[in-house]
């Protein structure tokens, strides 16, 4: 890679970073400062899928692209199949049937220390959340497991920079995009929902948001597409040397993930657990709504 595609690179890395880092404070404060904790509960959640399934796709990658793979890649693509489609279903099935969040208001299973379903509280589990999540890493298996299948055929290692299908999927995102910002901009879907069935606004008005959603996803689909196309072919001529550093990235993440896991899991039991400290009083309440805090 010549320095000035590198300078690019890191520097778009950087303010990437920058901006995600310094959503960490405002995160954290809101979540903290909230009277429920089923919002940090969710987004921890979130943190042990997102943490997981990237171990797993690091870990699809090293096994496929390793010098002497051991396992064949068409299995690979059978297993990127189950969890799109399953991840899919997923998802549909929850915007559809408005069964996002579990447990319900009204769910009451073996519900202990004030909860739901055991300890946790209503919407406590976001499915669209879990299902996007496997969507992303059974697409990601396929992809992954379509160019090993390619460089079956060919021996060539080569950095073959910014190919045809690169441009083609930035170009289709950029269009996608300016689209999804035009109608998100200029067009209301509540009054687009009233004009076209005035009999179901909320079902019309779920049809419109869940089709410009979909535009949306395709575009964020097509630019990591294009971004892990273009890192495969970098990392080619160099794959004996970047493996040991992506699977060190793969097994941090999985333990960012595995602890976000435990503190969803414990963090309401735990909270309960501190209010037993004597001499502690209202401290901690002192913001919240008690019924909503152990």
């Amino acid at each position: 890679m010549s320095w000035a595609r590198a300078i690019i690179f890191a520097i778009g890395f950087f303010f990437l970073a920058a901006i995600l880092v310094g959503q960490i404070p405002g995160f954290i404060y809101n979540e903290m400062t909230n009277a429920s904790m089923a919002g940090m509960e969710r987004d921890m959640l979130a943190f042990a899928a997102l943490g997981i399934g990237a171990f797993f796709v690091i870990n699809v990658i090293m096994m496929l692209f390793d010098p002497k793979p051991i396992v064949s890649p068409r299995l690979f693509s059978g297993v990127g199949a189950i969890l799109t489609v399953g991840g899919l279903a997923l998802l549909l099935w929850a915007v559809f049937t408005h069964n996002q969040y579990f447990p319900a208001v009204g769910t009451s299973f073996a519900p202990i220390l004030g909860g739901s379903f055991l300890w946790f509280q209503p919407q406590d589990v976001d499915f669209v959340m879990l299902g996007t999540v496997i969507f992303g890493v059974g697409m990601a298996t396929i992809f992954y497991s379509m160019l090993a299948v390619r460089e079956l055929k060919t021996k060539d290692r080569r950095d073959l920079g910014t190919t045809t299908g690169i441009r083609v999927m930035i170009v289709i995102a950029a269009v996608l995009l300016g689209a999804f910002m035009l109608f998100y901009t200029f067009v209301d879907d509540k009054g687009l929902a009233i004009k076209i069935n005035s009999a179901d606004v909320a079902g019309t008005q779920l049809m419109i948001d869940t089709a410009i959603n979909i535009v949306l996803a395709l575009a964020i689909f097509m630019v990591l597409g294009a971004f892990a196309l273009r890192l495969h072919y970098l990392m080619r001529p160099v794959r004996k040397r970047t493996m040991p550093t992506m699977y060190v990235v793969g097994i941090n993440l999985a333990q960012v993930g595995a602890l976000a896991l435990v503190v969803w899991v414990l963090i309401y039991p735990g909270l309960a657990w501190i209010h037993t400290w004597p001499g502690l009083g209202d401290y901690l309440t002192i913001c919240a709504r008690k019924s909503e805090v152990p």
